[in-house]
């Protein structure tokens, strides 16, 4: 018990950083049973896994996804079973439909587990008062923590009942020089951010800071475009986004496979360096040219086809076009992203690779560790486009009687 406000900590850092020394975090045996996080046995460092997002994805904070997590372990879950048993015999006792049916609803799998316990359902303390006033405000049996309470068992139920968790191996250091070890199946990536500069130096989780290079990571003789290319290769969001633009230039090189363009809409040119949304436009092969969608919707969907998760909440995720306008910023300023009007050259206005950083990426640097062993990038990024332009034509293809909206009918339509 005297290790668990620690643990509590700890997983409150899981949530932020993705991973931690948490050594609290071993006497915590269920979650990491079914998959919340792994441990790796050399630096006894513990790691979030997508199973830990996706549970703070059924949940309104971080608080009470810290409390779905001790909602694993058996000694806590069998007391807060039987009062909620006991809440819920109280509910039907007054009739209460509504409430009822309600409660049941936001249990989900757990409503089995519940009518088991009922005959051993109470309100009396668990004996984990202080714990639970860690974790909820008050102990379990107060009504206050009743809603909490439900919706904390509800989430957990969906992996413990539903037998959707499992061990997880531990994964693979971070390796800059190395994209098919870094972006590995099972990654976390860090949401982006560019202000400030980062003090956890996680080990398994994919850096969100885009900060200049520290003295640990800068080498001697580099000239200005292989420091460029260190940065680039250093900072996740910038080697994301930098294959993005190196894909977009390999595909109009075929000149007969269609392309990818990276455009600015008119509410956008007010800000064409700092851009709060970009979007994406796809041309197949036969000319259809579709606007797909966004900058922060084709990143989930490389993240998705390469099973790297996002760490953050939905709200943080429906937010990451906004998010990504200083990274964009940051791209055109160290000259990796170049921003062309499109004045009288037929292109709508947008943002293609910059000349000299393309230069880059084949000379021995950047062609060893950016282009050759980024390929698993590079052919992510492709196939995305490719089958997200083949979905929408499917969907434009199938929309009978429903009206498109101008903007992408513009472009399914050609």
């Amino acid at each position: 018990m005297t290790l668990f406000p620690a643990a509590i900590a700890d997983v409150r850092e899981l949530l932020t950083v993705g991973e931690t020394d948490g050594r609290a975090l071993f006497s915590l045996t269920e979650p990491s049973r079914v998959g919340l996080w792994s441990c790796d046995s050399v630096t006894n460092r513990v790691m979030a896994r997508s199973r830990l997002v996706q549970l703070a994805a059924r949940l309104p904070n971080a608080e009470e996804t810290v409390a779905a997590v001790f909602a694993f372990e058996p000694g806590l879950q069998t007391g807060w079973l039987r009062i909620i048993a006991a809440r819920l015999r109280e509910t039907g006792k007054r009739r209460d439909a509504t409430d009822l049916c309600q409660a049941i609803d936001t249990l989900g799998e757990a409503s089995r587990r519940i009518r088991n316990e009922l005959p051993h359902s109470s309100l009396q303390s668990t004996g984990h008062a202080t714990l639970e006033t860690l974790l909820f405000g008050a102990s379990a049996e107060q009504a206050v923590v009743w809603p909490k309470l439900l919706r904390v068992i509800g989430a957990a139920a969906e992996i413990i009942e539903g037998q959707h968790g499992q061990t997880l191996n531990s994964l693979p250091t971070v390796e800059p020089f190395d994209a098919k070890r870094t972006w590995c199946n099972g990654r976390l990536l860090q949401m982006p951010r560019v202000d400030g500069t980062s003090t956890e130096k996680p080990t398994f989780v994919l850096k969100g800071n885009c900060e200049p290079l520290s003295s640990t990571e800068l080498v001697d003789g580099d000239i200005e475009s292989q420091s460029v290319m260190r940065w680039v290769l250093y900072r996740p969001w910038m080697t994301l986004l930098a294959q993005v633009a190196f894909v977009q230039e390999a595909w109009e090189a075929e000149q007969i496979s269609g392309r990818l363009t990276l455009e600015l809409a008119e509410d956008q040119l007010a800000n064409p360096y700092e851009p709060s949304r970009v979007d994406v436009v796809v041309t197949t092969p036969d000319g259809d040219e579709i606007l797909c969608g966004t900058l922060a919707e084709l990143v989930r969907r490389v993240l998705a086809r390469l099973d790297v998760t996002l760490l953050a909440r939905p709200e943080e995720v429906a937010e990451l076009d906004q998010r990504l306008a200083p990274v964009v910023r940051l791209l055109l300023e160290k000259k990796i992203w170049r921003f062309e009007s499109g004045a009288g050259g037929g292109r709508r206005p947008g943002f293609v690779i910059d000349d000299e950083f393309s230069t880059s990426c084949y000379r021995a640097f950047g062609s060893k560790y950016f282009y050759r062993l980024g390929s698993v990038l590079t052919a992510a990024i492709r196939s995305t486009c490719e089958q997200w332009a083949r979905e929408k034509l499917s969907e434009s293809g199938t929309t009978r009687g429903r009206e498109l909206p101008d903007y992408v009918a513009e472009r399914v339509t050609g």
